[in-house]
């Protein structure tokens, strides 16, 4: 496996925190209120159902007909830099949808379409970035990366979002949404300007160019196998609250863009009060075992929309989804990284970002779907059950021959 040097490992991890920084910027400034924009704009139900389901079909689709063409690239890291820019320049395009709107219905059709079209290569980007990491950050030190990419991501994040959430609040016509996606199109541009400092260490492995030979190879592998197929049925249920709860938010409990700020900010605060408790334990206990656990506790939240929370309920489901979270988007990183092969790494990450992408949309227009036939109880219990069932699996992917609980090697 190539690995950096320790002074380049120590450059990238402030370039990587730095990159993050910004990430986030732009993304708290336009994430939180996409949806209360849509509806805004007329969108009905099935619109939130896609909004949430879009970044995983993307995903999905992005990796399968995307990554073999990425693996043939000579400069993936250039690549990765033009894709993100062309992802942060759709901000700009949803500026000027929000300016030529003439009236509901229609703009929300674009908006949707202009969210779909930007995820195509903000997916691909992200699936590159994820398989370079591993030239950037040693094994041993991948998770203070990204624990500290994470947390600075979540502090300034919190700031923004409070910031746009009062903004938006002041001025909830369409001016305020034209300058909050005008501002995140500008720190996302800084964002990749950041990107293009990292220090990619040696040439990436050849790689076979297509599914056919990759996947009977990937298959081979039991740990990789077992939490692909773990990851599918997790995505499934995780996926299934987000456009629930996006509706019952708005439309049940009438969360006004104040709301909406206050609950992504304590989802920011927890997140960053967890990520070095979640850090600290990995230092102790395998990733592979933590992210059951943390996946466990993830199907805390759902189960809190079951039961019909006010506005200060759904508080408290964000702090249990930060605390929960915090550890998930951690060590479902971490965890995926030890499980590929480095010969074929580049189309193992998009395996299992195509099968996750699309079990999570499945997961996000089936959650839409069953509020047809009963109130917001009936997906949140279901997905409560989904992410229980992922958890169990998830521990049954790491648990493979010749472990013993706690990681330790089964003695002869």
């Amino acid at each position: 496996m190539i690995e950096p040097e320790s002074k380049t490992e120590q450059y990238n991890q402030r370039i990587n925190t730095w990159n993050g920084i910004f990430k986030a910027m732009a993304l708290r400034l336009v994430n939180p209120f996409l949806g209360i924009n849509l509806i805004r704009l007329g969108a009905p139900n099935l619109y939130l159902g896609i909004l949430d389901a879009v970044p995983s079909i993307a995903g999905g689709l992005v990796a399968l007909l995307g990554t073999p063409w990425l693996s043939r690239r000579k400069s993936p890291n250039q690549t990765t830099m033009y894709l993100f820019v062309v992802a942060r320049a759709f901000y700009l395009v949803f500026a000027a949808i929000d300016v030529a709107a003439k009236g509901p219905g229609i703009a929300a059709t674009w908006l949707l379409l202009a969210i779909v079209a930007m995820d195509m290569p903000a997916a691909l980007a992200t699936l590159s970035w994820q398989s370079l990491t591993t030239q950037m950050f040693s094994a041993r030190n991948r998770v203070t990366a990204v624990m500290w990419r994470q947390w600075g991501m979540n502090l300034v994040g919190l700031v923004t979002v409070i910031i746009g959430g009062i903004a938006i609040s002041t001025d909830p016509s369409v001016h305020g949404y034209i300058i909050l996606y005008t501002v995140a199109a500008v720190f996302g541009f800084v964002e990749v300007a950041i990107y293009r400092r990292f220090r990619i260490s040696g040439v990436p492995p050849v790689v076979a160019g297509n599914w056919a030979e990759a996947v009977p190879r990937l298959m081979k592998l039991t740990q990789f196998r077992r939490f692909v197929f773990s990851g599918i049925l997790f995505y499934f249920g995780w996926l299934m609250l987000w456009p629930v709860s996006l509706r019952y938010q708005v439309s049940d409990v009438h969360a006004t863009n104040g709301w909406m700020a206050i609950f992504s900010a304590t989802n920011a605060i927890c997140t960053m009060i967890a990520l070095p408790l979640w850090r600290k334990v990995s230092q102790k206990v395998p990733p592979g075992q933590l992210l059951a656990l943390a996946a466990l506790l993830m199907a805390v939240t759902p189960l809190i929309y079951a039961f019909s929370p006010s506005l200060t309920g759904i508080v408290w489901a964000n702090v249990t989804g930060g605390m929960a979270g915090a550890g998930l988007n951690l060590l479902l990183f971490v965890r995926l990284m030890e499980v590929v092969p480095e010969n074929d790494r580049l189309l193992a990450v998009g395996a299992n970002t195509a099968m996750t992408g699309l079990a999570g949309a499945a997961g996000a227009l089936s959650g839409v779907g069953l509020l047809a036939f009963g109130p917001v109880a009936l997906p949140a219990m279901l997905s409560t059950i989904l992410r229980i069932g992922g958890a169990g699996l998830f521990l049954w992917s790491f648990r493979v021959p010749g472990r013993r609980w706690l990681g330790r090697q089964m003695s002869s």
